[in-house]
């Protein structure tokens, strides 16, 4: 094992208001540009962590069976995103949530740090885990991929084309493996990876010490029956939507978005998880890269009953987020809209939809009534004892 330190350096990026991204100086007096052909790519001073000859090697593998390999993992440079996001576009765990455009949004908005780590191996990138960074009280050092309106992270391994299960397994170990050493050896307090569905083998996790978690998702397969095969309490919701003159259509409105939200949480005495901001600066995100659609589901007298947002990446749609109007909810406005998504998701030659809504039990029986499957999806936690002793404390006191 070998091990080489020195400096860091921080990436600071603006936008100006003409959309021409121009690089400033950090506080080392340097210029930096970051990826000016990457398109839509507002950062507001987020913070890349980039690091300077730092690298963590292993030498990790099996003899007589794929030889003793050598990977390298470090953090990912400014002009290597375009790399990472072709990565995450080839792996079977690869979502739009790991991209770098929504992850550096996401740092932004949170006004966190962001490390993508890459895993290489001769050279080339092989796997990778974007870390939001924080530092909760000045206390505790905290990676996590989870964040608010971000339901996946963790993990992007490339695929192995083999037919032996041996050599994809082995394959996926060495990469985890390597970044979880390299995770390690930052000392962080509280580590928390929450991977998408695509990770389907969390053992090189769970056999190193750290701790899991079980969550669901449901997918749905989309072709020209998929209204065929659901619920007849579905089927009877999109009717009566119909008859009451409901329609749906495409209309992005971050405004009424919000006040929306915050409607669906009130009718739960409960509020938003996140901020107005932070939900503003995504939706705005989404429209301006065209990464996704808001739809929109009126009255016949043109109040606002529904919305959804859909996000696309290079496998799968993703219903990223849902608010409703009380006054509206047992109108069948929801199912219409989803009745026209579906439609549309067929139209742009996706096979499948991520409806989410696992893992809370109203929305989960909703979303069952259009049949689809549900899929597990794994979290993976490391803590140190400072960490579970000041969570310890904050719970007395919160009481």
């Amino acid at each position: 094992m070998s091990r080489r330190t020195s400096g860091h350096r921080t990436l600071s990026v603006y936008e100006t208001p003409s959309t021409q991204r121009k690089a400033r100086p950090n506080n080392e007096g340097r210029y930096y540009q970051l990826c000016p052909d990457m398109g839509g790519l507002s950062l507001f001073c987020c913070k890349l962590e980039t690091t300077k000859n730092l690298t963590a090697s292993t030498s990790l593998g099996e003899a007589g069976v794929l030889g003793m390999v050598g990977l390298e993992v470090r953090a990912i440079g400014s002009d290597e995103l375009q790399i990472w996001d072709t990565l995450v576009a080839s792996s079977a765990q690869g979502t739009i949530f790991h991209t770098s455009d929504w992850s550096f949004r996401t740092a932004s908005s949170l006004n966190q740090t962001l490390i993508i780590l890459g895993c290489y191996e001769g050279g080339e990138l092989i796997g990778g885990c974007p870390l939001l960074l924080s530092n909760q009280y000045g206390l505790l050092k905290i990676a996590s991929s989870a964040a608010a309106l971000t339901p996946y992270g963790g993990m992007v391994i490339t695929d192995r084309e083999s037919t032996k299960r041996r050599e994809r397994e082995l394959h996926y170990n060495k990469v985890i493996a390597a970044i979880c050493e390299y995770i390690l050896r930052q000392r962080f307090d509280y580590v928390n990876l929450v991977n998408s569905p695509g990770l389907e083998d969390i053992r090189a996790f769970t056999q190193n010490g750290w701790t899991s978690r079980v969550y669901y998702t449901y997918m749905l397969p989309i072709d020209e029956d998929v209204l065929d095969r659901i619920s007849k309490n579905a089927r009877r919701s999109i009717r009566k939507a119909q008859k009451l003159g409901m329609c749906a259509t495409q209309h992005f409105d971050t405004e009424m978005y919000w006040d929306l939200t915050v409607n669906t949480f009130d009718k739960q005495n409960s509020q938003p998880p996140f901020s107005k901001e932070h939900l503003v600066m995504m939706l705005n995100m989404i429209r301006d890269m065209g990464i996704g659609e808001m739809w929109v589901a009126r009255t016949s007298s043109g109040e606002v009953a529904a919305a959804e947002v859909v996000l696309r990446d290079s496998q799968t749609v993703h219903r990223w987020s849902a608010a409703s109007s009380e006054e509206h909810l047992n109108t069948g406005a929801t199912s219409l809209l989803l009745s026209e998504i579906f439609t549309d998701v067929l139209d742009r030659n996706y096979t499948s939809i991520n409806l989410m809504a696992g893992n809370i039990a109203h929305l989960s029986a909703f979303v069952t009534s259009f049949n689809p499957s549900l899929v597990p999806y794994y979290g993976v936690e490391l803590h140190k004892q400072k960490y579970m002793f000041l969570k310890g404390l904050k719970t007395i006191f919160t009481r």
